[in-house]
Formats: C-alpha cells, structure tokens, sequence
C-alpha cells in the first residue's frame, strides 16, 4: 500500500498513519464502499434501486404519449356526458331510456338499407341485429318500467304482459344487451364513410355504447388488474388498447391493389371483417375493465389472438397501405397476449438491506 499524499510504500498499516508525512490511512480515498468501514459496514452508505427494466421504460414512454390524450378523451367525455344526461333529452324519451332510442336508430338502419342505393351492413349481420334487438327491448323495457329505477321527469311506462315479463333468466342477462352495443359498434366503424347511413350508425352506437358501457364499466373491481402491473412493470390493458386503436384505424384503409378509376376496397369491405373488428373491441373492453387480460378465458384469448392474425394473413395485400398498418398493431397484440402466457416470476425483493445493516450495528 502506498501514501495517497507522498507515495512512501507503507510496509506496516497498522500504525494507522504514513511514517514518511504522517498522513493519515483512514482519510484516504480507497475505501468508500459498502464494507470500507473498521467493522466492514459504512454508515454513510445508501441503497440505490436498480435501474428500470426495458418493459418499465416502455410503460413510462406509453403513460407520456397517453397522458395528454387522456386529459383531452376526458374533455370530450365530460361533454358527450353532459348532452346524454340532460334531463331535456331524457324527458322526451321513454323511460328515460337510451338504449330504447339507440334500438330505434338501428331499426332505422336497418330500414333504410333496404333502399337500393344505400349500402348496408349485410344479409347475416342484419339477421343478427334483427334477432337482437326484441329481446333486448324487452328486456330494457322491463328494467325502465319498474317505478325505483324511472328517470326524474322522464314518461312513465306500463309493465309487460305476463308472458313477457316471466322469460327465462338466460334471457334477460345484461351481456344481451352488452352484446348488442358491441355489435352495434362494429358495425358503426363499418359503414364510416358510407353516407349517411354511416351518421345512423354512429349515432346509434353513441346511445348503445354509452348507455350499456356505462353499466359494464360501473363494476369495474379496483384490484382486479392481472400481475404484469404489479410484477413485471406493464400494465397490459394500455397496450391492448393501443393495439385495437392502431388495427381498428388501418379498417379504415385500402386492402387491395386499386387502379386510377377505382379505389382499393377498405379492410371494413373484406370478408368476415366484422369479426375482426367485434374481436378486437371486445378484447379492449375487457382489457380496460378488469386492467388486464386475466378475466378472459385462456382458451378464449388464444383463440381471439388467433383470428385477428390468420385473418390478416388471408387478407393481406403487399400492395396496399392498409395490412401494413394493421401489422404494428397485431404485433403488439400478440405480444401482449403471448407477455401474458409467460410464466410468472417471483417478485424479486428490492427493499434496501435494512437487516443487515441492523446486524451490523449490533456487532459494532
């Protein structure tokens, strides 16, 4: 060991001091560890947690990216909410009821699709609108019509018949109506862009989704995130979300190879599209409200990840825009789905060593 202040080889360090200069050995800068103290423990020494994981990273960079959107969805929120809600709009319905109005509007669709010139939503997604909505108004009409669930100042409404009002319990469960908004929905992204049937549409999915999605969301459990949040620094369900945005919006592009005079068909135009598009609602949906993918089935969830990509691999077209937006967003959807599936791991500790340092102080 040499003296830090003139270099003179120390050859007996247990003087404490250099017999050249009389420097002492404790002032110099060698020994600032964790164990550099006379009983091998430092007290001046502070635990640093270990630097982020590349998921962690990737949280932080999505929660900056979603942060100013959120504050402007909630704007946009708090607005469509306070029109919905007016107690002038819900008077003028029946019972108050926006999922009667929005059944309406698809029955309006419905209707003018049958024009010649008016697209529509086609002959199966029409009979499973049709099949649908009676049950669906009966059995929103029997919830509206008891007198504790009326809205204030809305027109009172008479109960069903008996043969309607005892149908059998699978029948009047609220994922019927759930369901229904889903659809309603899907069908909505469909037909944007296709005149004015599309404005039908959307106004019927914005009474539909709002209506019903506020009961789905209602009971939303606060703990009922799956462990990537907790364990793995990922919270899946903005991931997922951020998948059906980017597939939902490449819908909307052209799929095939078009010419000068005739523009490409959009991916809402490909066969069995609808499917693609309810799945990737549906997968959102539960994502966001149980903060995760765990509620889903897992049998379910592979066999939905399944389909959005061998649904792209039999519509893709390298010579259009719109598979190439759709291909970020699948990927990020299966690799939530497959992040998911990975075995978890044990939460390593990363408490700073309170105990060994306490032990230390004892011996010292």
């Amino acid at each position: 060991m040499n003296c830090s202040n003139c270099g003179h080889a120390i050859s007996d360090e247990s003087l404490g001091f250099c017999t050249e200069c009389g420097q002492l050995l404790d002032s110099q800068g060698g020994g600032e560890g964790y164990n550099a103290g006379e009983d091998g423990y430092n007290p001046d020494y502070a635990w640093e947690a270990p630097p982020p994981s590349a998921a962690e990273r990737l949280e932080q960079l999505l929660s900056k990216v979603a942060e100013p959107l959120r504050s402007v969805g909630g704007l946009v929120s708090e607005a469509f909410q306070s029109v919905l809600d007016h107690p002038a709009l819900r008077s003028l319905l029946p019972g108050g009821s926006l999922t009667l109005l929005g059944l309406g509007l698809v029955g309006l669709a419905l209707l003018l699709s049958m024009v010649p010139f008016i697209a529509g939503i086609g002959v199966a997604g029409a009979a499973v609108m049709l099949l649908m909505a009676p049950l669906v108004a009966v059995n929103e009409w029997r919830l509206i019509s008891q007198p504790e669930l009326q809205e204030r100042g809305a027109t009172p409404l008479r109960r069903l018949p008996e043969s309607l009002e005892n149908l059998p319990e699978d029948t009047q469960h609220p994922a019927i109506a759930q369901l229904f908004a889903l659809l309603t929905c899907t069908f909505a992204l469909r037909m944007l862009g296709v005149g004015f049937i599309s404005l039908v549409w959307l106004l019927a999915a914005l009474m539909l989704g709002y209506d019903q999605g506020r009961i789905y969301f209602a009971d939303t459990p606060e703990d009922s995130g799956d462990l990537e949040a907790g364990t793995r620094g990922i919270r899946s369900h903005r991931w997922v979300v951020l998948g059906v945005v980017i597939c939902s919006f490449s819908l909307l592009l052209p799929w095939t190879r078009g010419t000068l005079q005739v523009s490409g068909l959009s991916g809402a135009e490909q066969p069995l599209s609808p499917l693609t598009q309810g799945t990737l609602l549906l997968l959102a949906c539960s994502a966001v409200r149980h903060r995760g993918l765990s509620a889903l089935h897992p049998l379910v969830l592979i066999l939905m990840g399944v389909w959005v990509s061998l649904w792209f691999f039999l519509m893709m077209s390298p010579y259009a825009v719109g598979p190439w937006f759709y291909l970020p967003g699948l990927l990020v959807l299966d690799g939530i789905i497959v992040f998911h599936f990975l075995p978890q791991r044990r939460a390593e500790s990363e408490s700073p060593p309170e105990e060994l340092a306490s032990d230390m102080d004892s011996q010292g």
